[in-house]
């Protein structure tokens, strides 16, 4: 160390570990990126991760000299622009250009998912984008409906788009991938589905009216009915119309009784009820002619009341006919007042008996009261008066009854009475203690107010029977006389506090209308309520001036309060509205309950948000609100509750799928094991998500195993292509030797060679082909040089030539008839006899690629004639489904009439079933005995009986036998 490192800081001293150990203790980035160009390869490593200049980080990734420092700062360059672009809240041209720093690598695809990134960088990385599992994420999860829109767009995979339209946070997103999964459906199978879908619609619509059409109300489900026919009408109901009409009818015609009825029942109700209310109103008119006591001068009136009614009794309730008939018996008592020294009723005239009899049971219906027992002596003396009745007389048997049943009920309630009379007054002596016990000297306040509640119980327990506690009145006036000047005192003190109030409310009439006026107008009116009672002779001029300024106000404010009431009922209306809102919520199942779940909230704090509403309309608002929302947080558990459900039915399936993952990882049949592990993540991928707090564990058992058995294939497999390689390198070196020694080699020489070839392995793909040539090339040459010097190999190679190019013949002449699964079968064959033939010398090659050539032209024109026979096998099911319907349609409007027509008409249709050709295997059977079906109807109900043997026989025969043998 020189002496000048012991001035100079850390950073700059010559010592590597000094500046080193400096890189951690500095933070100032210019120092930092100094250092980033330290001789010292350590120094600049510790450096370069605390650079954060993109460009100095840019530059070392392309010049520094060691390729582990640029390693590292290419990937703190990347980390640094995720950084920046995380932070942004907004992106320019600039940053939307660093986007191409970071293409194809794990920091775009953590940038995309990331949710804190701003909207134009997601959409950016959208675009550039290719992996299914990370636009699937972000249409998922990503809370920009246009990113998460952009990036379901370009998912193809249906596994994940079943994740996004079941999962995604925007309903927009959910509905465009359903759209698009389902039109991918519906192509693929030619809109089969849609058509099945179609016709179980119909055939739900045509239930549900049944089911409507059997209700016992009709007119309840009338509009349920309307809104299905509506339904039915939009969706179109094809051959199943008319059965929906026919519904129809018999349901108006049902609705039409029913509403008959309700009319007549609803007429009878309404004359009832007038007839009640008349008789009602007629007791009230005869209970003010008895309180008035004017029956007398309304003698005609008073029996048109009795006698309406004696008609109409039996319909009013018990409390009615309880409270004529003390009416009635007042009326008695006044047109036949009880007289002592009445004159004798004459002897003969017993028609008096029935209506004592009636006026002793309408006594006794009647509750018992002061005057039960005068209205019982008069009818007692009157029926006294009456011939004496003896022995077992019906009539003197239910007057004897009556009598003694009114006689116990009296002296039970006389019982009871004065029962009462002696518990009350020990009552009200305690009372008259409790005042006597007052304290003069408490604050008059309290003192009154006690007063004041011994009086209401005074009068609560005495009622209106004062005349029965005269003595003990006197003694609770005695003991509450003491506070009558203490009384004189207080009122004057309230007098003075309600002239006080008076002049404050004189001064509020002036001030200008507004809120803080109605609130003070309100103080005022409690706190008049509160001060204590005044003189009597004063009472009506303060109630006077208090009244008066109070409709001064409320007369200056009114146009204040007509503007606020009529912001009162906006207000109403949009709670309402929100009341509404939430309750169509709670119905609509269609939208998803996470998107139910948002709504509700920022409805509830719309309804934080808005004022009063009129006050008679604030219970009921506040009922319905909390109905809604109890109605959808109840739905909301559910919810919760079948996802938890579901994401634990999840679980159960990812450990199954993991079970099986790990079951086969060690497996090193590399195709099918790969197969199906691929199955095992696209059932992964299908599978919904699982809870939380396991998604973790569970994707890593999952991952675990997986990337166990693909590591062990890759290592197989790289070991493979090692091992191609050295067969390659052999192959090459065979055929250098072959070439190197061709006009030397014998014909053992060339066997053992050929041995050799064979007994080596695979190649890499791409230089099969050119290997081979190579080696057959050369192979071929020696052959036909050996072949000149032997007789016997020449005319061996002349054989095989001939046979060859008889194999060249026959597959030209197959080429025309490519379509036979036999010569497909005999091609293969001749394919294997030249593999087995051998070389017929330096022509082979030319013959092998003519052979080639003829085999591919043969394969080819096989698939063009089976894709011709297919396609005439759909056209030909076309035709014989619409042969199909037309032995249905015949169905329709099968009758007696048109029987024999439906008759020659099938055997028709049966006839062009036979000139239609074969239709796809899969289809066969099904169409025929759908067409079969059809025409066994039609015969059977022509003859009125199952179809004879004969005929099944015949369509036995006509069967599509043909159409399955290929």
């Amino acid at each position: 160390m020189s002496l000048f490192d012991f001035v100079k800081p850390n950073w700059k001293k010559s010592d590597p570990a000094i500046r080193l150990k400096a890189v951690d203790e500095v933070d100032d980035q210019d120092i930092i990126e100094g250092l980033a160009s330290d001789v010292d390869v350590r120094v600049r490593t510790a450096a370069v991760k605390k650079v954060a200049s993109l460009d100095t980080l840019k530059r070392i990734s392309q010049n520094d000299a060691d390729e582990s420092v640029k390693s590292l700062a290419k990937n703190r360059y990347l980390e640094e622009i995720v950084k920046k672009l995380k932070s942004l809240d907004s992106a320019t041209s600039e940053d939307i250009a660093l986007l191409s720093e970071i293409k194809d690598t794990h920091f775009a695809d953590d940038l995309l998912k990331a949710a804190a990134t701003c909207d134009a960088i997601r959409e950016e990385l959208v675009k550039s984008c290719t992996k299914a599992s990370v636009l699937t994420i972000v249409a998922t999860r990503d809370a920009k409906e246009s990113v998460a829109m952009a990036a379901a767009e370009k998912v193809t995979s249906e596994s994940f788009m079943a994740d996004i339209a079941k999962s995604s946070k925007h309903t927009s997103v959910r509905k465009m991938v359903a759209d698009k999964i389902r039109a991918k459906k519906e192509a693929e199978d030619g809109g089969k589905k849609a058509a099945a879908l179609l016709a179980g619609k119909q055939e739900a619509l045509l239930g549900q009216a049944h089911h409507l059409a059997a209700q016992k109300d009709p007119l309840a489900v009338k509009s349920q009915f309307e809104e299905l026919m509506a339904e039915a009408r939009a969706l179109g109901m094809g051959d199943k119309q008319a059965a929906l009409d026919e519904v129809y009818a018999s349901f108006n015609k049902f609705c039409d009784e029913a509403n008959a009825e309700k009319i007549a029942a609803e007429k009878a109700a309404v004359e009832k009820a007038a007839k009640i209310a008349a008789l009602s109103a007629s007791l009230e008119e005869l209970e003010q002619l008895v309180s008035e006591n004017k029956l007398a001068d309304s003698a005609e009136r008073v029996d048109a009341i009795l006698n309406d009614w004696a008609e109409g009794k039996s319909m009013m309730d018990a409390s009615l006919i309880k409270r004529f008939n003390n009416a009635y018996f007042k009326v008695q008592e006044v047109r036949k007042p009880v007289v002592v020294d009445a004159p004798a009723v004459d002897a003969a005239d017993e028609s008096a008996r029935p209506e004592l009899l009636e006026r002793l049971q309408a006594l006794a219906d009647t509750d018992v009261n002061e005057t039960t027992g005068k209205h019982l002596h008069g009818i007692v003396r009157e029926w006294e008066k009456l011939p004496l009745l003896e022995g077992e007389d019906p009539i003197l048997q239910s007057y004897n009854a009556l009598r003694n049943k009114l006689s116990e009920k009296i002296s039970s309630f006389t019982e009871s009475a004065q029962k009462m009379v002696e518990e009350n007054s020990v009552k009200l002596k305690a009372i008259i203690e409790k005042v006597k016990s007052f304290d003069e000297n408490e604050d008059f306040r309290e003192l009154n107010k006690k007063v004041r509640e011994c009086y209401n119980q005074w009068k609560e327990i005495v009622g209106e029977q004062k005349f029965k506690y005269h003595d003990l009145w006197q003694e609770y006036k005695a003991a509450t006389s003491r506070f009558q000047e203490m009384q004189q005192w207080e009122n004057w003190r309230n007098e003075q506090a309600r002239d006080e109030l008076l002049t404050e409310m004189e001064a509020l009439t002036k001030e200008e209308a507004s809120q803080n006026v109605l609130s003070k107008l309100r103080e005022f009116s409690n706190r008049w309520k509160e001060i204590g009672p005044v003189s009597a002779a004063k009472l009506q001029d303060y109630r006077d001036r208090f009244q008066g300024y109070y409709e001064k106000v409320k007369e200056n404010c009114t146009a204040f309060i007509e503007e606020m009431n009529a912001e009162r009922v906006k207000n109403l209306a949009d709670k309402e509205a929100i009341c509404q809102k939430i309750e169509e919520l709670v119905a609509n199942a269609e939208i998803f309950w996470k998107d139910k779940f948002k709504s509700v909230q920022e409805l509830q704090e719309s309804w934080k948000n808005i004022g009063m509403v009129p006050k008679e309309n604030v219970a009921a608002l506040t009922e319905r609100f909390k109905a809604a929302t109890n109605a959808f947080y109840a739905q909301h558990k559910e919810n919760l509750k079948a996802e938890d459900e579901s994401r634990e039915a999840n679980y159960e399936k990812k450990v199954a799928l993991c079970l099986e993952a790990e079951a086969i990882q060690e497996s090193s049949d590399w195709n099918a094991t790969s197969n199906k592990l691929k199955q095992l993540q696209d059932a992964w991928k299908a599978t919904g998500p699982v809870p939380k707090s396991k998604s973790d564990e569970i994707w890593t058992r999952f991952r675990t195993a997986c990337d166990a058995f693909f590591e062990k294939k890759r290592a197989h497999f790289e070991e493979m292509d090692a091992s191609k390689q050295k067969n390659l390198e052999a192959k090459t070196a065979l055929c250098e030797k072959l070439e190197g020694t061709s006009e030397q080699t014998s014909l053992e020489e060339l066997k053992a060679a050929e041995a050799e070839w064979k007994s080596l392995g695979m190649v890499p793909k791409e230089a099969v082909e050119a290997i081979s040539d190579r080696f057959n090339t050369v192979y071929n040459k020696i052959l036909a040089r050996l072949a000149e010097a032997d007789e016997t190999l020449a005319a061996a190679l002349a054989e095989i030539k001939a046979k060859k190019q008889e194999m060249i013949n026959k597959v030209s002449e197959f080429a025309e008839s490519a379509g036979s699964n036999q010569l497909a079968d005999a091609v293969r064959e001749i394919q294997k006899e030249w593999r087995e033939a051998g070389s017929c010398g330096a022509e082979d090659m030319t013959m092998y690629k003519r052979f080639r050539e003829i085999c591919d032209d043969f394969f080819t024109r096989r698939r063009d004639q089976l894709d011709i026979q297919e396609q005439a096998r759909q056209n030909n099911l076309q035709k014989k489904l619409l042969l199909c319907e037309q032995a249905e349609d015949l169905l329709t409007d099968l009758s007696e009439a048109t029987v024999g027509a439906s008759m020659n008409k099938v055997k028709h249709l049966r006839r062009l079933w036979k000139e239609v050709g074969a239709v796809p295997r899969e289809h066969s059977e099904k169409t025929w005995n759908r067409f079969n079906s059809a025409c066994d109807k039609v015969f059977a109900f022509g003859r009125k009986d199952e179809p004879k043997a004969e005929e099944a026989a015949a369509a036995a025969a006509e069967a599509p036998a043909a159409e399955t043998a290929e």
